[in-house]
C-alpha cells in the first residue's frame, strides 16, 4: 500500500486498499474507508464487499460511492459530502486516488474555495487531474 496523501487534515486519498493494507490503515488512525471505484473495474482488485466485511470487522465505517468518470454527476459529489459530514479520519480510493481527489476538490470548492487553486495543489500531491477535467468543468462552481 502507497502511504495515505493528506488532502486536508481529515481526508486522505490512496490507491486502491487490499484487505491486507487495513490494519494499517486503522493503526494509523483512519475511522473511514471510502470506496470510490466501481466493481470490476479490474481482474485484480478486490471485491468491494469482502473489504466492507474486512473494514466493519476492524471497527470502522465504510463508505460505498463508486466513480465512473464517463457517468460522474453531481449525485456522485453529493454522497461522497454526506458519507464525511460527520467529522472522522478519512482515506478514500480508487485505483490510484485521482477519483477521490477529483470529489475532495469540487467538494472544497463548493464550499467556496477556488477550484484553479485546488487543482494546483492536487497537483502538488501527485494528482494530475488533467484527464478529469471534462468531468470535473462542469460540477465547479
Amino acid at each position: 500500500m502507497s502511504n495515505p496523501i493528506e488532502l486536508d487534515v481529515n481526508y486522505f486519498a490512496v490507491p486502491q486498499l487490499l484487505e491486507s493494507d487495513l490494519e494499517s490503515i486503522k493503526a494509523q488512525g483512519f475511522q473511514r474507508v471510502i470506496n470510490n471505484r466501481p466493481e470490476n473495474e479490474a481482474e485484480d482488485q478486490p471485491n468491494g464487499e469482502s473489504l466492507r466485511l474486512a473494514v466493519e470487522a476492524m471497527g470502522m465505517e465504510y463508505v460505498a460511492n463508486p466513480i465512473d468518470l464517463s457517468k460522474f454527476s453531481q449525485v456522485q459529489v453529493d454522497t461522497q459530502a454526506a458519507a464525511i459530514a460527520e467529522t472522522k479520519k478519512t482515506v478514500a480510493f480508487c485505483r490510484t486516488g485521482t477519483r477521490s481527489t477529483v470529489l475532495w476538490v469540487l467538494l472544497e470548492n463548493a464550499k467556496g474555495k477556488n477550484y484553479d487553486d485546488l487543482v494546483t495543489f492536487a497537483g502538488s500531491k501527485g494528482f494530475d487531474l488533467g484527464r478529469c477535467q471534462p468531468a470535473m468543468q462542469p460540477l465547479a462552481k
